[in-house]
This record gives C-alpha cells, sequence and structure tokens, in this order.
C-alpha cells in the first residue's frame, strides 16, 4: 500500500502516520525507487497504537511500550499479538488480468460499461495500471451467477448489502473481543503473562467467527428454501397427460 492507501484502510490521517514514523512508533516502509510501500503489519500498528490511545495512552507511553516491544523485552510477546492482527488483516488473493483477458473471462455475461464502473467503485475490480486486479473468488461465483441468468446489475446490488452485512458481524465479534478481552486486559495493566493467550484468542477469532457464521447460514437457507418450496407448492397444480389441448387420440386441437 502507498500511504494514501494505508490512511484509506486505518481511516488515519496521512500526516499522522507521518508523524508516528518520526517518534519511531512505525517502522519506516519498504522504498521501490522514490516510493514507500506499506504491508498489513504496518496497518495492524496502526490499529494497535489508535487502541492504545483510545484507553488513555499517551504517545510517549506508547512509543515506550513500542520500544520494549522492538527490543524483544518484558513485552516480546507483543509481537506475536501484532503479527496476528497482521495475519487476521492480509488481503484475500488477487488474480492480475490485462483487459482483453478480463473481458474474455466475462465475454457473454453482459457487462455493461456502467456495470463494470460500478465494480470499480465497490473495489471488485481494480486498475493498475494497463490491468485490472479482481479477486478470483468473486470473479468465478459472480461469472456463475451471472451466467445462471442472474443480472449483473442485480449482483452487484446484493454485493453492496452483503458488505454491510458482513461488516456489521465483523464488528460484533470485534466488540465481544474488546469488551471481554483485551479491555480487561488492558485494565489489568497488560500482564506479560496473558500475551500469550490473547494472541491465541485473537488467532482463533477469525476462524470460530467464519464456522459460526456459515453454520447459522446453511440453517437460515435451509429454512428459508423449505418456505419457499412450500409457499410456491400450494399455487401449483401438475398438467395432466390432456394439457395443452390434445384429443383423445393425442392430436393437438386448435
Amino acid at each position: 500500500m502507498t500511504i494514501e492507501e494505508l490512511a484509506h484502510a486505518s481511516g488515519v490521517a496521512f500526516t499522522t502516520i507521518r508523524l508516528y514514523q518520526h517518534r519511531g512508533l512505525l517502522p519506516p516502509p519498504e522504498k521501490k525507487g522514490r516510493v514507500g510501500y506499506y504491508d498489513a503489519s504496518h496497518l495492524a500498528r496502526l490499529q494497535l497504537i489508535g487502541e492504545l490511545s483510545e484507553r488513555g495512552f499517551s504517545l510517549a507511553a506508547i512509543n515506550e511500550l513500542v520500544d520494549d516491544w522492538q527490543r524483544g523485552r518484558s513485552l516480546g510477546d507483543v509481537l506475536g499479538l501484532e503479527s496476528d492482527v497482521a495475519t487476521l488483516l492480509q488481503p484475500p488473493p488477487t488474480m492480475r488480468l490485462t483487459p482483453a483477458e478480463l473481458m474474455e473471462r466475462l465475454s457473454g455475461l453482459a457487462m455493461t460499461g456502467e456495470v463494470m464502473q460500478r465494480a470499480i467503485v465497490l473495489g471488485l475490480v481494480k486498475a493498475d495500471g494497463t490491468d485490472f486486479v479482481v479477486d478470483p473468488t468473486f470473479l468465478e461465483v459472480g461469472s456463475t451467477l451471472i451466467g445462471m441468468g442472474i443480472p449483473a446489475g442485480a449482483l452487484l446490488d446484493e454485493y453492496e448489502h452483503l458488505t454491510e452485512v458482513t461488516e456489521a458481524l465483523a464488528g460484533r465479534f470485534t466488540a465481544l473481543f474488546d469488551d471481554h478481552l483485551w479491555q480487561p486486559f488492558v485494565e489489568a495493566g497488560m500482564p506479560e503473562d496473558r500475551f500469550g493467550p490473547l494472541s491465541d484468542d485473537l488467532a482463533r477469532l477469525a476462524p470460530l467467527a467464519e464456522t459460526i457464521t456459515t453454520v447459522l447460514l446453511r440453517r437460515a437457507l435451509a429454512t428459508e428454501a423449505s418456505r419457499f418450496l412450500a409457499e410456491k407448492a400450494q399455487g401449483w397444480t401438475p398438467q395432466s397427460p390432456s394439457a395443452g389441448g390434445a384429443d383423445a387420440d393425442g392430436e393437438a386441437t386448435s
């Protein structure tokens, strides 16, 4: 990520990011030419700095904490905690396609310019130089659903809605961790012996959230499918063999 992208992802102004770097709170980016690039570990560090700030830690105190952290002294286990956060924040795998390759994959799917522009706005497709970067899972699922006859515009409507729903779910699980694990840990003075268990709990959070969400979704889908079929069955009457205007000899009648 560039510093602008990191600022957008973290919600921290890029001027503040530069301040954190100047004070040693944030590691420098990896330089490629004249451009500095940040990764998920920087995003994790910014989130932890924000959390500590909200809990009343001054920047000086956070700086001291980071110094201990980086020297591997009494707060060495925090590094494992940050690593777990970075793992959770890793972006999904992406696929880089040329415009021709992308159009080939979307051929026959009625992808208008308006629909493509909306997909870019929603982040499903990202222009990068002369290429496009896409999420292969979304591309595969979307192509399949569009091939089944669902309009691309309707899919984008659902994607936008589901994004809001899943963000709300993620917020609820984060709040559980914050209220019942992180906050008591901070209030206890961040004792060394609890860093390891807290790190383990954080690493387990995402798969546990995914598991219970999948179970509940499958249950809801089964319930909705049963309700849908029962409702449609009430208004459905099988046609008799003579339906469609055939006479007793099997000849079609006018």
